[in-house]
């Protein structure tokens, strides 16, 4: 049985989904006062030897990491997962601020 994670992609920080080990299952879009913030999508994890590529662009530089799906929290099943993210967006801000925040499921399954 494969187990479940969450990745997170925004304008600083992409996650690449391309990866043989890797079955992206659903994205979900989070908006905060209507503005896209990131997306997230569930993954099943088909290798737990792989690893995962993440670009970012930080103060004008950008890094490129390779991080084994190990550092990854994993989740043994799809709802779990979703409760993390929903956990995720709760973090987010303050009590009034999650009014102005919603996270939408994309009909788009990758990013």
């Amino acid at each position: 049985m494969g187990k479940y994670i969450v990745l997170t992609n925004k304008d600083t920080f992409q996650t690449i989904l391309d990866n043989d080990g890797l079955e992206p299952v659903e994205t979900y879009h989070f908006y905060f006062f209507d503005k896209l913030k990131a997306k997230y999508t569930i993954a099943k994890v088909l290798d737990e030897n792989m690893k995962i590529q993440l670009f970012e662009n930080y103060e004008g530089k950008e890094y490129v990491n390779h991080i084994a799906v190990k550092f990854f929290e994993r989740f043994d099943t799809i709802e779990a997962a979703r409760e993390e993210l929903s956990e995720i967006v709760k973090a987010s801000g303050n009590s009034e601020d999650s009014v102005n925040s919603k996270l939408v499921k994309s009909d788009e399954v990758a990013v």
